[in-house]
């Protein structure tokens, strides 16, 4: 008869019915969240590869160089470059590991207080070839400027910003006239600044 209630039973299913009906928005609400977060989360590693890839790397695993020989300055090729006249006293630092290029690396000389070396005279950072005087890249300052590159080397011919640094080179640093037996700088710390694809400062190697 159309009047006649439902049973229970009836209306156990039709609740159970309904309730199936309402949980399924929910569910694909849910799904629909989680896909958007899932997606959202993949382009942020993705964005933050491309814009944070470069530079990332800690220079400090990548380059090293030896304890620094005191030495003078010759009257020819880096004399130029790194130091104000022949005669001024230079330190010499082996390259003992590196997969970086000219452009990967900027030199300072800092005192132990973390702060930069001020020359009094010109002075300067070469990286030089095994043989010979003329440098593959240089950087010069003048008198008083303070041992701290601004910018990546002066190239040399025949190289490019994108040269390894090799072991078979080895750095030169200028830093002025001695004063007895004191060279300028003595005491201090040359360390490797990252730039371009790297990143922080080596350890300090201090200048004998």
């Amino acid at each position: 008869m159309s009047g006649t209630r439902p049973s229970q039973h009836q209306r156990f299913r039709d609740r159970r019915r309904n309730r199936r009906r309402g949980v399924s928005p929910i569910i694909a609400t849910i799904l629909l969240v989680a896909i958007t977060v899932v997606l959202a989360a993949v382009l942020y590693v993705l964005i933050s590869g491309i814009s944070h890839g470069v530079g990332s790397a800690p220079i400090g695993t990548a380059f090293e160089v030896g304890s620094p020989v005191q030495g003078t300055c010759w009257a020819a090729g880096v004399t130029n470059h790194v130091c104000g006249t022949s005669g001024n006293r230079i330190f010499n630092l082996s390259i003992q590991e590196s997969t970086v290029t000219l452009g990967d690396v900027l030199l300072e000389v800092r005192t132990a207080s973390g702060l930069v070396f001020h020359n009094t005279v010109a002075a300067g950072f070469a990286i030089m070839p095994a043989t010979g005087v003329v440098p593959v890249a240089y950087y010069s300052f003048a008198a008083g400027t303070g041992l701290a590159m601004k910018s990546t080397f002066t190239i040399g011919a025949g190289y490019s910003t994108s040269t390894k640094i090799t072991s078979t080179m080895f750095i030169v640093i200028g830093t002025g006239t001695p004063t007895g037996s004191w060279f300028p700088g003595q005491g201090n710390y040359v360390v490797a600044v990252g730039t371009d694809h790297y990143s922080g400062v080596t350890s300090g190697v201090v200048l004998p």
